[in-house]
């Protein structure tokens, strides 16, 4: 979730990359080690958003690169093998990375000797669930017409079984305190509500010290390639806020990151981005396949190289669908977003609750009928899994920090949809201040979400 200047735990690892993420067996460990590292691990470059941005008739919303959980290796099985070193920054090391049949595969298409990309760093990924999964699954794929079929499901009661919480400092400064599992659920700020809805919430005392408490919660399967469906019927809004639904790598940035669902403030239209390592970019004619346009900024916007854009990336908003974000999003009871990584590229649409394809209602995707995407990240100059694999999706929403609390961004209106300044709208000067002093304020700051799915394709991955 981040903004372009948010920096990812730089791990100096060197693995040896699966080709396909069903071909290893990976335990993300999310160990408060990660943030005490000796090595400057959870270190994070950030530029503020300078005030000569502000002229710019469409400007790149400057994004802090937030830092997230990296993914520690435990190879049990490699079937295609492309060794690389991540402490390099160059593209020629990153691995060469294909995908095959078995993508993540908790699925009935698994064999008896084949290893599964469940992550069984928790209970939930007992021989039992998977067996589940499996025929959940398998019945799911004699009814799909499509080519994609269901692989996973985050919903109801056992949403929040599939994640891992971040209770350590936030990497991008945020005035928030993130919680555990056990004080999210005690407070309060987590729950399954009466429709099945997982609720993800930000605690409303009035007054507070130090951080706001809050939640971040790290999925805990690992893919590569793929289409992501997630459900939201409310995001969270408001000044001070930073929400965001994204999918991060290992080694960032050279396993990649892809933001999905982000912005600040009060802003009410969204921006999709990438964060890579040297050497992807994005052809001329981009904007002509997508619904948003890449921002302008003082950096290349083709470029998606973090190292080459101070952790900018490239970034496409959308000004033109309306209720894609904000409280417009929330008017309406929110809706789809979907997101396809294929051969093709990277590719994100929105879908209002009113216009979601019955084909994703019935879990029988098919994009190539969905329309022109709200975003879309060709292949042609950026290979989808060289630059990006092994992700994990998150949730988050921090407070204030490095984008939604820079001077230049809470002082100032006129794009993303936000009409006026938060300093204006709230009188505080400082988004710290307003944060700490007015809990009141962010009851509407809360993350509503029917559920997210995993999907795989035999032909497009």
């Amino acid at each position: 979730m981040h903004v372009s200047n948010l920096l990812l735990p730089l791990l100096t690892l060197s693995v040896t990359t699966p080709a396909a993420v069903s071909a290893l067996h990976i335990n993300p460990h999310h160990k408060k080690a990660l943030s005490t590292s000796s090595n400057g691990q959870l270190q994070a470059k950030r530029d503020v958003p300078s005030t000569g941005h502000k002229i710019k008739a469409k400007r790149l919303v400057k994004k802090k690169k937030r830092a997230t959980c990296q993914v520690k290796f435990n190879a049990t099985s490699i079937a295609t093998e492309a060794t690389t070193s991540a402490t390099s920054t160059d593209s020629t090391v990153l691995p060469t990375l294909t995908n095959n049949e078995n993508w993540a595969n908790g699925t009935a298409t698994a064999t008896a000797t084949s290893t599964s990309a469940w992550d069984d760093s928790t209970s939930s990924a007992s021989a039992s669930t998977s067996a589940s999964a499996s025929s959940t699954s398998s019945a799911s794929n004699s009814q799909s017409t499509s080519s994609w079929y269901k692989v996973d499901e985050w919903s109801g009661d056992s949403f929040f079984d599939n994640v891992n919480f971040w209770e350590w400092n936030d990497p991008t400064h945020g005035t928030v305190d993130y919680l555990n599992a056990g004080d999210a659920w005690n407070s309060g700020l987590i729950s399954i509500n009466s429709n099945k809805r997982a609720v993800m919430a930000v605690d409303t005392t009035q007054v507070v010290s130090g951080g706001r408490k809050s939640i971040r919660v790290h999925g805990n399967r690992i893919f590569t390639g793929g289409l992501i469906i997630m459900d939201a019927v409310h995001m969270p809004t408001g000044c001070g806020t930073w929400p965001a639904w994204w999918s991060n790598g290992p080694n960032w940035p050279l396993g990649g990151e892809i933001d999905i669902f982000e912005g600040v403030n009060d802003f009410s239209q969204n921006q999709v981005s990438l964060h890579t390592g040297d050497g992807c970019t994005m052809p001329s004619d981009m904007n002509n396949g997508q619904v948003g346009q890449l921002t302008t900024g003082s950096y290349d916007s083709y470029n998606c190289a973090s190292y080459a854009t101070s952790n900018q990336g490239c970034g496409v908003r959308d000004e033109v669908t309306q209720n894609a974000y904000g409280e417009p999003f929330n008017a309406i009871g929110g809706g789809v977003y979907a997101t396809r990584w294929s051969k093709a590229g990277i590719t994100v649409w929105f879908f209002p609750r009113t216009n979601i394809p019955s084909d994703i209602t019935n879990d029988s995707p098919e994009p190539s009928g969905w329309g022109t995407p709200m975003a879309h990240f060709p292949s042609d100059n950026c290979s989808p899994y060289q630059f990006f694999y092994d992700h994990f999706n998150i949730f988050d929403t921090t407070l204030c920090g490095d984008w939604a609390g820079a001077d230049g961004v809470w002082n100032y209106a006129g794009y993303a949809g936000q009409s006026e300044s938060c300093a204006a709208q709230t009188g505080y000067s400082t988004c710290a201040d307003y944060v700490l002093n007015q809990g009141s304020a962010f009851a509407e700051a809360y993350w509503e979400v029917s559920y997210v799915k995993y999907f795989n394709s035999t032909t497009e991955v």
